[in-house]
């Protein structure tokens, strides 16, 4: 059985407690780590003193970013195209067998 326990992450200078199942602690402080350091990227790209940007717009800034890389891992394991190819080839050596 998969129990559920709170972690507290730590995503952009504030702590957050969650409540996890424990099969996916590993996952979810990960996915914090990569949100932490698009934030950290984007504070080293802007001067957040000179620019007018606030954590906020950091933290908008990370998630557009991650969502792009999720759609375009889901385009990638997208394997619908290849299915329909196969399922062809296979109805065309069907054919083929039975000549």
């Amino acid at each position: 059985m998969d129990h559920t326990f709170t972690i507290n992450l730590l995503i952009a200078d504030k702590y957050y407690p969650l409540k996890i199942k424990r099969s996916e602690e590993e996952l979810v402080r990960k996915a914090a780590r990569l949100i932490n350091d698009r934030i950290a990227q984007y504070r080293n790209r802007f001067n957040m003193e000179t620019s007018g940007l606030e954590t906020k717009d950091l933290l908008a800034m990370a998630a557009c970013q991650i969502a792009l890389m999720a759609l375009k891992a889901e385009d990638v394991s997208d394997s619908s195209p290849y299915q329909e190819c196969v399922e062809r080839l296979d109805e065309e050596l069907e054919a083929f067998l039975r000549r």
